[in-house]
């Protein structure tokens, strides 16, 4: 049959993909709006199945907050060109405010949510843009912070347009000290701190006890090589693992801003400023396109 140019428009605008697609979506539907645009849909997984082997590294992390939790999300694309386009962007910014709304528990319950202004699943959606665009997306990861409001406070941070995202959770004794501008500036040279120098825990008690051993089974090693006699290993292993908390511990850092304190010099400084007790609980690193 005749499709006309305002039907292809029409699908088009509905659609923002290409007129000549369009049309032969139309020409296929008998002219049925809805039936084209399921057709472009299914269209959408073949390209989405194409582009599934192509390695989605660029994109953005994100974060969303409310008064009672954190959320960072990464959503990744394969080229830093597609992650800069408006629909990307757009989708990235719409599945902010819904896992805020909705605040699933894990990626899993995250993707099947129904995003409202398509009024299909967070999936479906990406289904549809990797059909769109032509470029093959993920959403990759999902770190939901819970916050209790009356005793903590989460601050975030952004470096890099969405290259690294941080969120860091402080526990404040007492809690009238929670909204002090000095405990709001300590929070975002932490999460300045964990960005830039990577801890793997905030206190050494976090540390998987795992990991703690194979760090010494390392350091074993490398000194019955060494040619040192044997009664001073232990203390050698002692020294590197040592040097290994200074590296691996948040507040045991040397503090970004001033090599010469510590990051536990730094919270000691912003208690005795508010008089009050300040714990890291807990911190989130999410880098784009990296490995966990």
């Amino acid at each position: 049959m005749e499709i006309s140019a305002a039907q292809v428009k029409e699908l088009r605008e509905k659609t923002g993909i290409g007129m000549m697609i369009c049309k032969q979506a139309l020409q296929e539907s008998k002219g049925d709006m809805k039936l084209a645009i399921e057709t472009l849909r299914k269209q959408g997984q073949l390209t989405a199945a194409r582009r599934a082997g192509k390695a989605a590294k660029e994109g953005t992390v994100s974060i969303v907050a409310d008064a009672s939790a954190t959320i960072l999300y990464e959503v990744n694309s394969e080229t830093d060109f597609v992650a800069r386009n408006d629909d990307f962007i757009s989708f990235v910014d719409n599945l902010g405010k819904l896992l805020l709304a909705k605040k699933p528990a894990t990626i899993e319950e995250a993707r099947g949510c129904v995003m409202p202004e398509s009024g299909v699943t967070v999936e479906a959606r990406m289904t549809e843009l990797i059909g769109k665009i032509g470029e093959n997306m993920s959403f990759r990861r999902y770190r939901l912070i819970a916050m209790n409001p009356a005793s903590e406070r989460i601050a975030t941070y952004v470096h890099g347009k969405g290259k690294i995202g941080v969120a860091v959770k402080l526990s404040i004794d007492p809690p009238s000290a929670l909204a002090h501008e000095a405990i709001g500036l300590l929070g975002k040279d932490l999460a300045m701190q964990v960005a830039a120098a990577n801890p793997i825990a905030p206190d050494r008690q976090s540390i998987p006890a795992d990991v703690i051993a194979k760090e010494k089974e390392i350091y074993f090693t490398q000194v019955q090589s060494s040619g040192k006699p044997e009664k001073i290993w232990e203390k050698i292993v002692d020294g590197k693992l040592v040097k290994f908390y200074q590296e691996a511990v948040l507040i045991e850092q040397p503090f970004i801003r001033d090599q010469n304190t510590s990051v536990t010099d730094r919270i000691k400084c912003a208690e005795k400023e508010v008089n009050a007790k300040v714990k890291v609980v807990s911190f989130v690193r999410l880098e784009l396109g990296t490995e966990e």
